[in-house]
């Protein structure tokens, strides 16, 4: 500790030693770096037992570590220095016997389980002295572990020896087992080392709730081990390298040291091997650097993310953006500040006001040649003035420029968003221009502390004229962002918003030339789906994802998607409607499904509005409200770009068209749906599932006529499909008057009592006896012939009837669907393949043209016997992969006919131009020409 001047703390516990360090610096240089050091002594409580057991060292360990974080916990809070990368030192005197791969394993867990107050308390640095015997005649061996955690995500851990150097007679480390840790071949007395500028940063980032710009690349790296369950078999995950601005203002690659930016803005190429992608796939990440300038967005900040923007739409690779910043940067020009002069309308009382502020001939003289300022000249009392009309300012960056780069990089996010896959996380702050950054890349994940607004509290207390909002994260915190649709998912911390990026990109091509990443899937394809839905509500998150068995315990009922691959977004948002990313058969799919029960939307009271109430609004299930009808539209528009195929459960009995919603804009936001789906270019599979409906408007706006190249719609034979539910259409179309017709014709009784009342014989008694009769067989009946009228109407919006009218492509049993949209999907996703490339042979054929192409050339491969089997996609699918192929030397035969189709068009055009020069000439004599 001799780089520290130390001064002892007071301890309760007298076995532990505390001191407060602070760094040794030069005489009148300011000292930045304090630390607490804690020391204690494990001793056996006998204090005459020279060995112990490891449960001692364990139980003891964790005892003393509580202990210590006591006594950390009291000195903090009675310091008035700030303290940063604490330490805490324990020494086990008693020899132990063990394995030394156990404590690494046993130290791990047990910083984990007090990882929170660890961090909260600064320690970052922890080290522990032990005697080990390996075996009980052994001899014992000095080991020093020593743990990090200096970003706050990553503990690493580093096992020595103590060693003696024969040459020097000095004690050193030595690194035990395979891994080198940074103090191998160091002196056991090698001193601490001070903070340097990148932890500082790195303090300053952490204080403020985010992590360092910086330690971000290693936190993706840990995910990554993280998401192949392993780092020790994929030690090259990730490679990366930081994009920079050149003189002329273009991207370059460099490598340089950490901290090493001169603008606020940090973007990074990363080369990543998940999963999906074992041979790797690329992503820019560009983020910025709370440590400069509040992470405000200057002119240099701006150009830096526009060209990393414009790099991966041109390579067509996903753009990540890591926000936690400022808005906009406000500037002053300083040269003026400190010498602009006031002309008072009366010097002697300045509270009559001012004239203007103008600049002495000197300073004027002095500043002129910056060009940073426009001035009039006067004479005024016999002095010469300088009066300020304009501030530029020397330096670039200080007001309008900021706000016309923040435009334009809007406008690149919008762009991108259309052309790429765009996903922003926000950790600490989003505010202003970086507000709209993250929404314009819509795939929005928020760190829970996090806000995102566009001005603050203060500024809006200001305008307000009262102290009406406490804090930023009232504003724009989880609570407002994601329960409003803007923020898709919340994390816990910025790990786990990095780990979700990586799941989420899992789901999405590795550009935007490739197909969807399509995986083995662990769970088998052809199983049938054990939950069933029901005529009553339920959660439609079991139909998607399955759920624990209610009935065996530990067993679980499969839903429709690959067991674990389902993740929602926008959960908290229009709860009506279920949407998220989910695998079928490995292969990943966008998914819109339907809440069948009521639920709640709770609507927060604004303080500024001292006449608002926080209240709750009921939602009936199966009906597309404003928000969710949105919220629909947004998911169809994020899959779209992101080129995974869709699938729809459909259970709407319609849209919500009361007063409330026909003002809150439903019918815009319904005809949203149908822009989503016209503009489509992956398959799109509607399925109405068992004891759903699909009723009138909502039928309307997911009928495959919007989008017939791509969709495709199919039922349940428990399903229904119509204008209006059953009892609507009764109360229109089969009304009193029609179920009494009804019964006459069908009931004798009644029939019988209709022909005595015909009869003209009958006397006023007789007659009002049987109408009386009459009355009461109506009355009887009635209900029953209702629901003989709702069965009658419910028999014309069957699937039977849809099939007939061509309404639907088929008519499916539940516990079968899953193997028949897999094959299904794969079928459309290989063809898709298989056209994209036939019309880049020939851009001119039709859709049905190249259908019928495909039929001719299965028929021609497989012979005519096997043209039935053209219906079977397991059978075209197994066709399309074997025949696209290239093995053994073998060609492709889908490829060579496509090259023919190439040579055809080439030759067509040829054709086409030399007609085009045989024109008439009408001059006489002259011929053709």
């Amino acid at each position: 500790m001799r780089n520290f001047d130390l001064t002892a703390m007071p301890c309760s516990n007298h076995k532990m030693y505390q001191y407060l360090g602070a760094a040794r610096v030069e005489e009148g240089t300011e000292i930045t770096d304090y630390r607490f050091f804690i020391r204690a002594i494990i001793r056996h409580s006998d204090l005459i037992t020279k060995e112990a057991s490891f449960e001692y060292l364990q139980n003891e360990g964790e005892r003393l570590l509580l202990e210590a974080m006591d006594e950390l916990e009291v000195a903090f809070n009675n310091t008035t220095v700030r303290t940063d990368c604490n330490h805490i030192f324990l020494n086990f005197v008693p020899t132990v016997i063990m394995d030394p791969s156990k404590i690494e394993e046993s130290v791990r867990s047990m910083v984990m389980r007090y990882g929170s107050r660890l961090w909260k308390l600064r320690v970052l640095q922890a080290e522990l002295k032990i005697n080990i015997r390996l075996t009980p005649t052994g001899k014992a061996i000095p080991i020093r572990l020593f743990l990090t955690n200096e970003s706050g995500y990553y503990l690493d851990i580093s096992l020595y020896k103590e060693v003696t150097d024969l040459s020097t007679g000095q004690i050193m480390f030595q690194s035990y087992g395979d891994k080198q840790g940074p103090l191998h071949g160091m002196l056991i007395n090698t001193p601490y080392v001070t903070k340097d500028l990148l932890q500082s940063k790195r303090f300053q980032a952490q204080s403020l709730g985010t992590t360092y710009v910086y330690d971000f690349p290693e936190m993706f790296r840990q995910a990554l081990f993280k998401l192949w369950g392993s780092g020790e078999d994929y030690p090259d995950v990730l490679m990366c390298t930081e994009l920079v601005l050149d003189p002329q203002g273009q991207l370059v690659q460099m490598n340089r040291l950490p901290g090493g930016n001169e603008v606020g803005m940090v973007a990074f190429r990363m080369k990543m091997k998940t999963p999906e992608y074992p041979e790797g796939r690329d992503i820019i990440v560009i983020c910025n650097d709370i440590t400069f300038k509040i992470g405000s967005f200057g002119p240099q900040e701006d150009l830096l993310f526009l060209r990393a923007s414009e790099l991966s739409r041109a390579e067509g690779i996903p753009r990540i953006y890591i926000s936690a910043n400022s808005g906009a940067r406000i500037g002053l020009a300083e040269e003026i500040r400190h010498m602009f002069q006031v002309a008072w309308v009366d010097p002697a009382d300045p509270y009559k006001g001012f004239k203007y502020l103008y600049l002495t001939p000197q300073d004027y003289t002095r500043i002129s040649a910056m060009n940073s300022v426009h001035c009039e000249h006067v004479e005024e009392g016999g002095e010469s003035r300088y009066i300020i009309t304009d501030i530029i300012g020397k330096e670039d960056g200080l007001g309008v420029e900021n706000l016309r780069g923040s435009g334009t990089i809007a406008g690149e996010s919008s762009l991108a968003y259309n052309e790429i896959i765009t996903i922003s996380m926000v950790t600490c702050r989003a505010i202003g221009i970086g507000a709209y950054l993250v929404r314009l890349g819509q795939r929005v994940i928020q760190v829970e502390n996090s806000h995102i607004i566009l001005t603050g509290a203060s500024a809006l207390n200001k305008v307000l004229g009262r102290e009406v909002y406490t804090s930023n994260n009232q504003l724009g915190g989880v609570q407002i962002m994601h329960n409003n649709g803007v923020s898709h998912t919340t994390v816990p911390d910025d790990f786990d918003g990095v780990f979700t990026i990586l799941q989420w990109l899992s789901y999405m091509p590795k550009n935007k030339h490739s197909p969807v990443p399509v995986i083995t899937p662990e769970d088998p394809v052809d199983r049938e789906i054990d939950f069933v839905p029901t005529k009553a509500p339920y959660d439609p998150r079991w139909l998607l994802a399955g759920r624990p068995h209610p009935t065996v315990k530990g067993a679980w009922q499969s839903g429709f998607f690959d067991h674990g691959s389902f993740m929602e977004v926008m959960s908290s948002w229009a709860q009506t409607v279920v949407v998220g990313r989910a695998r079928l058969g490995g292969i990943p799919v966008g998914v819109i499904a339907v809440e069948t029960r009521t639920v709640e939307v709770a609507i927060p009271a604004d303080p500024a509005n001292l006449d608002s109430e926080a209240r709750l609004v009921q939602q009936a299930g199966q009906v597309w409200f404003p928000d969710s009808a949105f919220k629909t539209a947004q998911a169809i528009r994020d899959f779209n770009r992101e080129r995974l195929p869709l699938m729809v459960f459909a259970n709407w009995r319609g849209f919500s068209g009361g007063m409330k919603d026909m003002y809150d804009q439903i019918l815009k936001f319904g005809a949203y749906i149908v822009d989503g789906l016209r503009e489509f270019r992956q398959p799109v599979l509607v399925y109405i599932p068992p004891h759903a409906e699909l009723r009138g408007g909502s039928w309307v706006v997911i009928d495959p006529t919007i989008n017939p190249l791509y969709m495709e719609l199919y039922a349940d034979k428990e399903s229904r499909g119509g204008v209006l539910e059953a009892e609507g259409t009764v109360e229109i179309k089969f009304r009193k008057k029609d179920l009494v017709k009804t019964m006459r014709r069908i009931d004798p009784i009644y029939s019988q009592l209709a022909e005595q009342l015909g009869t003209p014989e009958l006397s006023d008694t007789e007659r009002r006896e049987l109408e009386i009769k009459q009355k009461a067989r109506e009355e009887f009946l009635l209900p029953i012939y209702h629901q003989v009228a709702v069965q009658f109407v419910d028999l014309h919006d069957t699937p039977g009837r849809m099939q007939e009218k061509g309404a639907i492509t088929d008519i499916l049993e539940w516990k079968n669907v899953r193997v028949f949209f897999y094959w299904r999907l794969r079928r459309l996703l290989l063809e898709e393949v298989v056209k994209r490339e036939i019309l880049q042979a020939d851009g001119e054929l039709s859709d049905g043209h190249i259908q019928s192409m495909l039929r001719r050339w299965f028929v021609e491969t497989e012979g005519a016997v096997q043209a039935y089997q053209w219906d079977s996609n397991k059978v075209v699918v197994e066709w399309l992969e074997k025949h696209l192929k290239e093995e053994d030397g073998t060609r492709s035969t889908i490829r060579e006919n496509i090259k023919y189709l190439k040579r055809d068009y080439a030759l067509k055009h040829i054709r086409r131009s030399r007609t085009r020069r045989i024109t008439f000439n009408p001059v006489p004599d002259q011929g053709w020409r």
